[in-house]
């Protein structure tokens, strides 16, 4: 297919790229004191009272000392698909893959239908949670008999908060309650989505960011990851990512980050809200509806990815980081003792991951990983890393040095994993990334593991 010709207008034209000022969410109350960095995500079908609601009508509340404080509230609107839509095309009907994905009518996704449904996500952060209010109180500028009391429960302790869900009456109320946490600017090079980004073949170069008061995430292609900056008090502001790095194993240069952005893709949604931004999409050579959505709150990051492909060697994902990055230092939960990124060789222990952590004055940046998968039997998982500067294995993209290369890595061939090609294997891998002031311990990684497996439950009472 003939490609069209890129338009040379200034990308400010198509899109905000100024961020909007973001500020950090509150002091989480006592009894979620350790949960400050999480997120509280319940479907609609949880809150039937608010069944069929705009979604712009949900707004949220606590109520603290005794009065109602509104913080921001963001429903995301999901829909089905069958994965080719995505790429402007007819859907699948001999061999359909249909799945559940975030809704953008700036996608060929298209919107959702604007009332908050069964499947579609409620967001807010646990540190925005208060307590009980008194029985039948409500706070002014939303429909009387509206409210629903949230119980906002953390598992591994019974310690519970509590949040209010209501519609509003009129349009006085904003569900942002005027705050931004998150602020995502997607920024296409050539102009608007649907009519330049080029879906048969790449690269699409981008300049989207994603900024909150924690930290700073720069994209220049789909898979293209190449900038992070932790904002965190006390944290030095270095960029300390040389490439978020894709490969068919290390050295393995045949399918990369930039291969992936070479061949087909598209994106299934770019989602600027003010409690979280998304950023969705498919696309990874011969596994055009592998899926990754990453998904970022004021101070975490949720990176999950379907590998959806067939039958391949077993993937590396892994972080390298750039010179800025020198003296920070490297652990796991299987290298409790820290070993310094200075492109020095390290010897360190195999086994895969549940965490990593790298520290120094750049700030903290903790990695929970999980897999879910019913490849059978289980495939054989490990940690890859690398810190060397003079002589490392083939750097496949970015810089020529290997800076505390530290991912997780599936060893092994991997069967099909792509429906539209017959009987298939699932697999889904989660990147969790937390961002925080320099000088986190151990007990703080084992911790945000430990928050991932165990999330917080919000119930209706």
């Amino acid at each position: 297919m003939r490609r069209r010709a890129r338009l040379l207008l200034a990308p400010a034209a198509f899109a905000l790229v100024m961020s909007a000022c973001v500020v950090p969410p509150p002091t989480a109350p006592a009894q979620l004191a350790d949960r400050q960095t999480d997120p509280v995500v319940l479907t609609g079908a949880q809150v039937p009272a608010l069944a069929n609601v705009p979604v712009g009508d949900v707004v949220a509340f606590r109520h603290a000392g005794g009065k109602w404080v509104q913080f921001p509230v963001q429903v995301d609107e999901r829909k089905t698909v069958e994965l080719n839509t995505v790429y402007d095309k007819p859907a699948n009907t001999s061999n359909p893959v249909n799945v559940n994905v975030y809704a953008d009518p700036g996608t060929w996704t298209g919107a959702g239908n604007g009332v908050l449904g069964p499947a579609d996500e409620i967001a807010f952060m646990a540190a925005d949670a208060g307590g009980a209010a008194p029985a039948g109180a409500e706070p002014s500028g939303v429909v009387h008999a509206s409210g629903v009391r949230l119980k906002v429960t953390d598992p591994r302790n019974a310690h519970v908060a509590y949040t209010y869900l209501f519609r509003r009456s009129g349009t006085s109320l904003d569900p942002s309650a005027g705050r931004r946490y998150v602020q995502y600017d997607f920024v296409l090079t050539s102009g608007a989505y649907k009519t330049t980004y080029e879906r048969d073949v790449g690269p699409n170069p981008e300049s989207s960011k994603v900024t909150t008061s924690f930290y700073t995430r720069t994209f220049h292609d789909r898979w293209l990851e190449d900038g992070l900056t932790i904002s965190a008090s006390g944290a030095n502001g270095a960029d300390i990512l040389d490439r978020h790095k894709e490969l068919l194993g290390p050295g393995s240069c045949g399918r990369s980050e930039d291969t992936f952005d070479g061949a087909e893709g598209a994106f299934i949604a770019n989602i600027n809200g003010p409690v979280r931004a998304i950023r969705s999409y498919v696309g990874a050579n011969s596994g055009p509806y592998t899926e990754r959505t990453q998904i970022f709150y004021a101070q975490r990051e949720d990176s999950i990815t379907d590998l959806r492909v067939h039958s391949v060697p077993g993937p590396v994902d892994f972080f390298d980081y750039s010179d800025a990055a020198e003296s920070m230092q490297y652990s796991n939960d299987h290298n409790l003792t820290p070993v310094p990124i200075d492109g020095s060789p390290d010897t360190v222990q195999a086994a895969a991951p549940s965490w990593e952590k790298v520290d120094g004055p750049q700030g903290a940046l903790t990695h929970v990983w999980s897999l879910a998968t019913n490849v059978s039997p289980a495939p054989s998982t490990r940690l890859y890393y690398e810190d060397n500067a003079v002589n490392p294995i083939t750097q496949c993209t970015g810089d020529a040095k290997a800076l505390g290369s530290s991912g997780f890595w599936i060893n092994g061939t991997l069967p099909n994993t792509d429906p539209h090609l017959g009987p298939a294997s699932n697999l889904r891998g989660t990147r969790t990334m937390f961002y925080e002031t320099p000088g986190r311990s151990r007990s703080d990684a084992q911790r945000h593991a430990d928050q991932v497996a165990v999330p917080l439950v919000a119930t209706v009472g």
